[in-house]
């Protein structure tokens, strides 16, 4: 993205906002695994114009470090939560399962 298409969209964003709406500018993290609710942020503490080698350059500062993820660790993440995703859909056929079974053996008693 360049420095003029992301003033546009903060530009259309502050005019479509509310006068009471001042919204904390955070930036999106992806992770390696599926989350419920919003997707996780992390606050922005600057932005500004790069110079020397970063110059070209517009360098937002996130609150917190971010690195890159390792491939092979999104790779363990996502077959753990297949895994872990099966298992709890197994843990509940066995539970009705087991439900069932007790009141089979309530109504043999």
């Amino acid at each position: 993205m360049k420095l003029r298409e992301f003033k546009q969209l903060v530009d259309r964003a502050v005019e479509t906002a509310r006068d009471y709406e001042d919204h904390n500018v955070v930036i999106a993290v992806k992770l390696p695994y599926t989350t419920v609710g919003a997707r996780p942020t992390v606050p922005v503490i600057s932005a500004f114009k790069g110079f020397d080698w970063e110059n070209g350059l517009f360098i937002i500062t996130p609150e917190e470090n971010l690195t890159p993820a390792d491939r092979a660790f999104t790779e363990t993440m996502k077959k753990l939560q297949d895994k872990l995703g099966w298992a709890e859909y197994e843990n509940r056929r066995l539970k009705a399962e087991i439900k069932k079974l007790n009141k089979q053996i309530r109504v043999e008693e």
